[in-house]
């Protein structure tokens, strides 16, 4: 994999030379439209083939499950009513992240086609060091369980808002802060609707309040300051 480690290492160098990094071949490009089944395949692919793929009968309309097996770990790509790209890609990214971590590459969120890179997780560390973390998150983005990556549903106000106090953030650093934010909002709700106990609460409040703050510093996130009554 060193050769899409120096294409990431080239492009963070020089970061406007987009268009030969889109050349360097260190991409994974993903249509919306893609075969999940050949999702898994293109990544498998770039580690090696060190993933075993089989299928099984789970009487679904959405057809055979897919399950992933990795060293001593095994998955079934937990799909609910139909497969889809987020959750095939998490899926794998979860499976091997002890090895490698997967990064989207921010500069395609703009098309149909998203892309991707996956390196050794010591490799990316090797990155952060050179470049600084929030400039590497900058143009990757770390895939994590909650992203949302070809559904992106979100609120233009609070989106214009935090883009005004941080011009050179991506979209999708905004929108996965946002992202955060909403599952805050939908917890007060459920807690003034009495639909679950204080205890439970205040423990899931105090855990997305440390998702944020790990959030904000991981990428020099600015906000705006709230007042005191």
């Amino acid at each position: 994999m060193e050769q899409i480690y120096e294409a990431i290492e080239l492009f963070l160098a020089n970061p406007q030379n987009v268009e030969q990094f889109y050349e360097s071949q260190a991409l994974i490009e993903i249509d919306w439209r893609e075969y999940d089944e050949d999702i898994v395949k293109y990544f498998n692919k770039a580690i090696g083939n060190t993933i075993s793929v089989r299928r099984e009968d789970n009487k679904k309309l959405y057809g055979n499950d897919i399950i992933l097996i990795y060293k001593d770990k095994s998955m079934i790509i937990p799909y609910q009513e139909k497969m889809d790209r987020d959750t095939t890609i998490k899926s794998i990214n979860e499976l091997i992240k002890d090895d490698f971590s997967i990064r989207l590459l921010v500069d395609s969120a703009e098309d149909d086609t998203l892309s991707f890179c996956v390196l050794p997780n010591e490799q990316w560390e090797m990155l952060e060091k050179e470049f600084g973390k929030n400039n590497l998150n900058r143009y990757f983005i770390k895939v994590t369980p909650m992203i949302k990556m070809f559904d992106l549903p979100y609120d233009v106000v609070e989106y214009s808002r935090l883009k005004k106090m941080n011009p050179g953030a991506s979209f999708f650093t905004i929108f996965s802060y946002l992202e955060i934010e909403k599952r805050e909002k939908n917890l007060t709700e459920q807690r003034h609707k009495g639909e679950i106990e204080l205890k439970v609460y205040l423990q899931q409040k105090k855990e997305i309040s440390s998702e944020k703050e790990r959030f904000t510093s991981e990428y020099g996130l600015k906000l705006p300051e709230t007042k005191s009554v």
